[in-house]
């Protein structure tokens, strides 16, 4: 029994030895493989890359200036700013008052050769224009229908058609008196500022007065042209009796009313 205790003691002995080499085999083992697929001499040269991108450079960037080099001379915007708006409104100034003599030659001549049906033309019984406003409307309906002689007669129609009906001749009026005239007569008060703002307060006008007064008579200007634009279309469609305009009177009341009801009608849509 002894001998044989003995014995199981050697080969647990034995057992446990084998069993430390083996363990200590595994935690030493040395991986062969290189961790990393960078190319040892590749990440040399890029070491001695960055190494020299950090070495102080004596060229200059070519976007940079030199910190020494004098500003340009910045001009005097205001009152350029002044100059300029006082230039443009001289030079609108100069347009209208051109435009004004034409308008009244060509009215002249349509006078003549009878076809001026505003200068009788009245929607009620008690209607009276007053010859100065009656000057206005002819100025810018007859510019704008350039004066033709065609195009003058079909307007006249189409306001000899609205007046038969007493609802329509509200809208015939608002056409005639209110939007027309209204216009026209707001762009002669601004020559009138214009030549009083540039000749009698030139020295005295703030560029705050003076933008003001170019930014209203620009908007006047663009309505004028949207008028013209919007009244040849007009007669255009009535040719054409787009819509029934031409052969239903209230479809022509209704066409009229909406795009002459106010000036928001006739700005250009951005």
């Amino acid at each position: 029994m002894t001998k044989t205790k003995l014995n199981i003691i050697k080969l647990n002995i034995i057992t446990a030895i084998l069993t430390l080499i083996y363990i200590s085999c595994t935690v030493n083992k040395i991986d062969l493989k290189p961790k990393s697929k960078t190319n040892p001499k590749e990440k040399t040269q890029n070491l001695f890359q960055e190494s020299k991108d950090l070495a102080p450079s004596n060229q200059e960037p070519k976007d940079l200036k030199p910190l020494n080099q004098e500003p340009q001379t910045l001009k005097p915007l205001k009152k350029e700013s002044l100059e300029t708006i006082i230039s443009k409104l001289k030079e609108i100034a100069k347009k209208l008052e051109t435009q004004k003599e034409q308008e009244d030659q060509e009215i002249a001549k349509i006078a003549t050769e009878k076809f001026d049906f505003l200068n009788t033309f009245t929607i009620g019984p008690y209607d009276i224009v007053e010859e100065r406003a009656q000057t206005q409307i002819k100025r810018i309906i007859y510019s704008s229908l350039n004066y033709e002689k065609e195009k003058i007669k079909t307007l006249e129609e189409i306001l000899e058609k609205l007046k038969k009906n007493r609802q329509n001749q509200i809208i015939a009026t608002r056409f005639i008196h209110h939007t027309s005239w209204g216009i026209q007569s707001n762009l002669e008060n601004d020559l009138k500022s214009i030549k009083k703002a540039t000749e009698d307060n030139i020295h005295t006008l703030s560029k705050e007065a003076a933008k003001k007064i170019l930014i209203e008579v620009e908007s006047n200007l663009e309505l004028k042209q949207g008028f013209a634009k919007k009244i040849n279309e007009t007669l255009k469609a009535y040719n054409q009796d787009s819509q029934n305009i031409k052969t239903n009177d209230e479809e022509l009341a209704k066409n009229i009313d909406e795009n002459y009801k106010n000036s928001d009608s006739l700005k250009p849509i951005n």
